[in-house]
């Protein structure tokens, strides 16, 4: 089986992981201070929060903006639906916004539209590392934009570094990322007042008291990342070149095939020159399965999956969200029609070859009669 993706670990991490368990320090520490330094030097940023997942990042940067009941957030429909899970998790409504089937994001146009009396954030989603011009989207709304670049870490568009531009980036270290912790996710913050008090939620809410222990002024979430991850992502962070430039070279390989092929649709931003490649996320002609296709190329011995959920497809999902008026047209297409092929730094040209054969033989199986 040709695996969907491949985290790529060894044994840097291996003795990293061995030396935090040999300090007996294993929760919240030195060394998730360590990595937030690390990070927010890579980033070009004065603050970085490390937390427990990249969905608890969102959760505490629209806290730290001070969401509440009866507050809306745009969000876009094609995303895991984590994203509005954060929203929600604040008291405030996702108001799902579609999406440009060619890029896979927003654009200011459809987020502008979106806009009402009671939008108070955006979170602009840089999908499967593709920039979306989260500067734009600020401009067009007068709104403050949170940069989801779970997927994105180390793009680069015309504001600079993804997750960098708007003054709160969160991004997720879950094994399919470009870097893994094996679960966790970071903040990176502008404004030391939010960064201060994004510390002070992740740890329930509370702070040492005057008297001795801990006071509560407020509730939080149980949202710290622990040394053990940390010591992973920090190996992680000393490879993060060499790990995106091996996606880049399996993408290029990819590219030289897939643009032969008039029933693989992909265009600029497929091959945008400051993106990171988090996954080979093509879109399939409308005359084809993407279901079919999945099916033909696992019994071929190839993994791949969808791109990633329509969030209103899914009816107990629907009820708790609001769709933006005119529906969400595009993010169902690509909900219906984006294919995930293999991709990970250490794929071969082989590897790349077998699968584009493999795909080229499941397609004709997978065509819908009488369309096209």
């Amino acid at each position: 089986m040709i695996r969907l993706t491949r985290p790529t670990l060894g044994a840097s991490e291996l003795d990293a992981v061995r030396r935090v368990l040999a300090s007996g320090h294993l929760v919240q520490g030195p060394t998730v201070a360590a990595f937030e330094v690390a990070l927010s030097e890579r980033l070009g940023v004065p603050h970085v929060v490390a937390c427990s997942t990249g969905t608890t990042a969102i959760q505490l940067a629209l806290l730290g903006l001070g969401l509440k009941a009866g507050d809306e957030v745009i969000v876009p429909d094609f995303v895991f639906p984590s994203v509005a899970a954060a929203v929600l998790m604040t008291g405030a409504m996702p108001v799902v916004c579609d999406i440009d089937p060619d890029t896979f994001n927003m654009n200011p146009a459809l987020v502008q539209a979106a806009v009402t009396e009671y939008t108070q954030a955006v979170v602009a989603v840089h999908q499967f590392g593709v920039p979306c011009d989260a500067l734009a989207i600020a401009d067009a709304t007068l709104l403050p934009v949170i940069e989801d670049a779970a997927c994105a870490l180390g793009a680069r568009d015309r504001g600079g570094l993804c997750g960098t531009q708007t003054g709160l980036g969160c991004f997720s270290f879950h094994p399919r990322k470009i870097i893994t912790t094996g679960e966790g996710g970071a903040v990176a913050v502008h404004d030391k007042g939010i960064a201060d008090r994004l510390r002070h939620l992740r740890q329930h809410g509370m702070r040492p008291g005057p008297q001795g222990g801990m006071e509560f002024p407020e509730f939080g979430v149980a949202g710290r990342m622990s040394d053990l991850h940390a010591a992973i992502g920090l190996a992680q962070l000393e490879r993060l070149d060499e790990i995106i430039a091996g996606r880049a070279r399996a993408a290029a390989l990819y590219r030289g095939l897939l643009t032969l092929d008039d029933r693989v649709l992909t265009g600029p931003s497929t091959w945008h020159p400051g993106r990171v490649y988090q996954g080979m996320v093509v879109r399939l002609a409308d005359e084809y399965d993407r279901d079919v296709v999945v099916a033909g190329l696992r019994a071929l011995g190839v993994e791949s999956t969808i791109g990633t959920y329509s969030i209103s497809s899914h009816p107990g999902l629907l009820k708790a969200i609001e769709v933006v008026k005119g529906g969400v047209p595009g993010s169902k297409l690509a909900a219906r029609q984006s294919l995930t092929l293999p991709l990970w730094p250490e794929m071969t040209e082989g590897d790349v070859d077998s699968v584009v054969a493999a795909l080229a033989q499941t397609l004709p199986e997978a065509r819908r009669l009488g369309v096209g």
